[in-house]
């Protein structure tokens, strides 16, 4: 039994690593092929993708797998899971057609920009499908098919820009937005068509799935609403600092008397910052925390397991372990990312952009590879609720950072607040797991 479960713990990390690299493999091939315009478009759009597809997905998936790992009749909450999100897509659908021209006319002052944020639209059903087939695959057991679906995902993004853009080369800056969002549209589609293939197979676990509205009833909803709704809550706060941060630059430099107009050069400046900041150096700068996140995943349950049973003493140990390891790891990267950003950003992405950015964000985030962690063991100590109001305290200085501080500052804002926020959501994190072991 344990060798089992080792040997699909292994599976896993390297399905996931692997995903990872393909992840990786795509930033690389959008910082290649997009122009610098193109880079800007996408990234100002971003935000908005990732905004709505938290608000599409409801925190379904995680509802999902949890309630069927609990249950004797799994099809139940799927059909559940399914209703839910097809109303939920229906309404979510309908305010962005509604809101777009407004967000991208009068918030984003871009209205070239609206192409490509109705590229997003298709992305939301297809977000949503695969979500809730991951789940239904997670609350299975099934776990090496689920995961393995990111594969699919990431390399079907690889393959239709390599088509797109290496056959049919573009010069448009729009339309190369335009086709980089799609990607994501592509990568889902692909990633739920296999795990439909995958359940499938199983010629039992989709036979009863077309009868959508037998055999259910009010209780069946709640049980999946009671876990969503609050997932959907905590990752709500990080997707719409995301979202806001376009939005609250764009407001700061009108308050600043520059309107981001086209043939202004200092807001031009600013959201060529803003573009460089996500396009080129956050895949960078943040690519530790995928070490941190698998090195503390190892370590996690053996902390969970000892400070539950009251041996303090050795999850103290367990943590000092994670985080030393952690930090040293964050610190390697961001000393190397601080004397060659240059290097870095061309070796990649053959150009330089964000090179200052780079240089700039390196040492602070060295200690971002211990939010991660932090994060995952204050959970583990049932302290979620106090782990969002970090989150949502560093979210908050980080808007107010950039809305403040762009009248002076301008570019400069955006390390500034990244880094701030950074820095408070670490810093709370780490002095609530102190209390919580002075405590014991």
């Amino acid at each position: 039994m344990k060798k089992t479960v080792l040997q699909s713990t292994v599976i896993l990390v390297i399905v996931s690593v692997i995903a990872k690299a393909l992840s990786f493999i795509v930033r690389i091939m959008l910082a290649r092929t997009l122009s610098p315009s193109a880079m800007n478009y996408y990234t100002l759009a971003a935000p908005t993708m990732v905004f709505f597809i938290t608000l599409a997905q409801m925190g379904i998936p995680g509802a999902l797998s949890k309630v069927i790992a609990q249950s004797d009749h799994p099809h139940q909450p799927l059909k559940v899971s399914v209703i839910l999100s097809l109303l939920n897509n229906a309404v979510i659908i309908l305010t962005f057609l509604l809101v777009l021209p407004f967000l991208a006319t009068r918030i984003l002052k871009q209205k070239e920009i609206l192409p490509v944020l109705y590229a997003i639209i298709p992305l939301i059903p297809l977000v949503s499908l695969s979500g809730i087939l991951k789940g239904y695959l997670f609350g299975l057991q099934h776990h090496v098919q689920a995961t393995s679906s990111q594969l699919f995902e990431e390399g079907s993004r690889i393959l239709f820009l390599f088509v797109v853009f290496y056959l049919h080369p573009f010069t448009d800056a729009i339309t190369m937005a335009r086709i980089a969002m799609l990607s994501v549209s592509v990568g889902e589609a692909c990633s739920a068509l296999f795990m439909l293939i995958s359940l499938r197979r199983q010629k039992r676990t989709l036979s009863r799935i077309p009868r959508l509205f037998s055999d259910l009833n009010r209780r069946q909803f709640d049980e999946v609403l009671t876990v969503s709704i609050p997932m959907t809550g905590s990752r709500l706060i990080g997707s719409l600092t995301y979202f806001m941060e376009p939005i609250v630059m764009v407001l700061g430099l009108c308050t600043a008397g520059t309107p981001p107009q086209g043939g202004d050069k200092t807001s031009a400046a600013m959201v060529g910052a803003y573009g460089q900041l996500n396009g080129y150096v956050l895949p960078i700068i943040t690519m530790p925390s995928f070490i941190t996140v698998t090195l503390s995943n190892f370590l996690l349950p053996s902390f969970t397991y000892s400070y539950s049973r009251g041996y303090y003493d050795h999850a103290r140990r367990l943590f000092s372990m994670i985080i030393g390891c952690c930090f040293l790891v964050g610190l390697g990267c961001s000393v190397i990312c601080y004397l060659f950003p240059e290097q870095l950003l061309y070796l990649f992405y053959h150009n330089t952009h964000g090179a200052l950015l780079l240089k700039q964000l390196a040492i602070p985030f060295a200690l971002y590879s211990l939010q991660p962690p932090l994060s995952s063991m204050l959970h583990a100590l049932s302290l979620s609720k106090q782990t969002v109001a970090d989150t949502l305290s560093g979210s908050l200085v980080r808007i107010l950072c950039v809305l403040f501080l762009t009248r002076t500052c301008m570019e400069a804002s955006l390390p500034i607040a990244l880094t701030a926020g950074m820095l408070i959501t670490t810093t709370m994190h780490a002095v609530r797991l102190f209390i919580a072991f002075k405590n014991n």
